[in-house]
């Protein structure tokens, strides 16, 4: 009797430590259950490449990456979402990347023949404070003098050209694309009005030539201004 009470209780201990790993769930389960969707034989794509798995706890997952589409090669993103262990959610952009990149340009170049921005009051501030400006301590203090009125700031083209220039690339940048570079060709003080002309080059490589106008306050902080391509 107390043989068969010992395998009985054997066996409960085995079952109880064995059903945590017939549970287990991770990250090669949530990859092989997606992949099953986005990319099974019977679907229209196929190669299922991650590029990013997020792990939010409970057994569950985001995932992302991209699929080849059979027709043509072309490169498609996914999504998949798990839920403790359950994928609850699909999704393959039906539109190519190349597709999708071609109508972001397309955009940005109608943009660009429009070609022209206005420069915020209340934008404005908070550009200048979160301005890469802010990690030159030179520049920082000069603004800070200037705004205390301990100094004239009309009497430093460079801070002004500084200012200008930093806040048309912040601006552009949100208009019509990411900016690589941005260079103020000329530059004229007339009373508080800075005018003049530039160039913009793009981080996907095309180059527009602008005019350009800032607006200042009398501390040196720019209050308005404008921009338009040529």
């Amino acid at each position: 009797m107390k043989t068969h009470s010992i395998v009985r209780v054997s066996l409960l201990i085995a079952c109880v430590l064995s059903a945590p790993l017939a549970q287990a769930y991770n990250e090669y389960d949530a990859r092989r259950d997606c992949s099953r969707k986005v990319a099974d034989w019977r679907s229209n794509y196929r190669d299922a490449r991650f590029e990013n798995v997020e792990n939010s706890g409970w057994d569950s997952y985001n995932l992302s990456g991209k699929v080849s589409a059979r027709s043509d090669g072309k490169q498609h993103d996914f999504t998949c979402r798990v839920q403790h262990q359950e994928l609850v959610s699909w999704n393959v952009n039906n539109r190519s990347v190349d597709d999708e990149h071609n109508d972001k340009k397309d955009k940005r170049n109608r943009n660009l023949a429009i070609g022209a921005g206005v420069l915020g009051l209340v934008a404005l501030a908070a550009v200048v404070s979160n301005s890469k400006s802010a990690e030159n301590p030179a520049h920082e203090e000069k603004r800070t003098d200037y705004t205390a009125g301990k100094a004239n700031p009309f009497a430093d083209l460079t801070f002004l050209k500084n200012e200008c220039g930093a806040n048309l690339r912040r601006h552009i940048d949100d208009d019509h694309g990411e900016v690589k570079s941005l260079d103020l060709i000329s530059a004229k003080l007339t009373g508080r009005v800075l005018k003049g002309e530039g160039s913009v080059t793009f981080e996907e490589g095309s180059k527009r030539r602008l005019n350009f106008s800032c607006d200042f306050d009398r501390s040196g902080r720019i209050y308005d201004g404008k921009y338009s391509f040529r």
